[in-house]
């Protein structure tokens, strides 16, 4: 395998293969090397797109580390300097080349007209999301050399998507979230002082406390 970052490129439309192929038109005009369309019922999707990738997100026999940021902008110049570092990083560390860069977009239309104080989900005018997958060969991340150091460059990564993904901060979906970002980049600062309210109320002992654990008590 050459040890050089790639593009692969996964994309769903819902409804007749005719009219997907249509929307799909300017894209496959670009000519890619390889090709793959196929229709599937709804509940193969998941293990079928992006080549089935699905099955290689938890792969037996190796260390596996997710960093997440949310993008309200897809800014050029952040996706080539990230894939230039992926490349470098490819040639200082074959052995962690599973690692990946993975942008999710969907459409937001029908979560952008929900007004924000609906609900507690505090990021709906996110255009997407980006993932950072550290994956090396060695079955425990601790004191591998490459996990290390696809750690550090994931952090590093995470930082500057965050930097140009037009929020003020760190912003996390909660689903996504590894642990070590901010009460308020996971839950967002204007809906903590609520759910901090409904926490004390519903949940005085504490009996949801095993993730993503939210206080009793928000001050900012």
């Amino acid at each position: 395998m050459a040890l050089k970052a790639q593009i692969v490129a996964n994309w769903v439309y819902i409804g007749p293969r005719e009219e997907g192929l249509r929307v799909m038109a300017p894209v496959l005009a670009l000519n890619p090397p390889v090709t793959n369309i196929q229709v599937v019922p709804w509940n193969k999707l998941a293990p079928t797109a992006a080549g089935g990738a699905d099955a290689l997100i938890c792969p037996k026999n190796s260390s596996h580390n997710t960093w997440w940021a949310n993008l309200r902008r897809l800014p050029s110049s952040t996706f080539q300097a990230s894939f230039d570092e992926l490349n470098n990083f490819y040639k200082l560390y074959p052995e962690a080349r599973g690692t990946t860069i993975n942008a999710e977009t969907f459409p937001n239309q029908a979560m952008a007209a929900v007004p924000d104080d609906d609900s507690a989900y505090p990021w709906r005018d996110a255009l997407g999301y980006i993932q950072i997958g550290v994956v090396t060969e060695s079955g425990n991340a601790a004191g591998d050399p490459a996990a290390e150091a696809g750690n550090s460059l994931a952090r590093r990564l995470r930082d500057s998507w965050a930097a140009t993904s037009g929020y003020p901060d760190l912003s996390v979906y909660v689903n996504y979230a590894r642990g070590d970002e901010k009460l308020r980049q996971r839950y967002g600062s204007r809906k903590l002082p609520r759910l901090a309210a409904l926490k004390k109320k519903w949940d005085p002992r504490n009996v949801f406390a095993y993730n993503n654990v939210l206080p009793m008590e928000y001050r900012g």
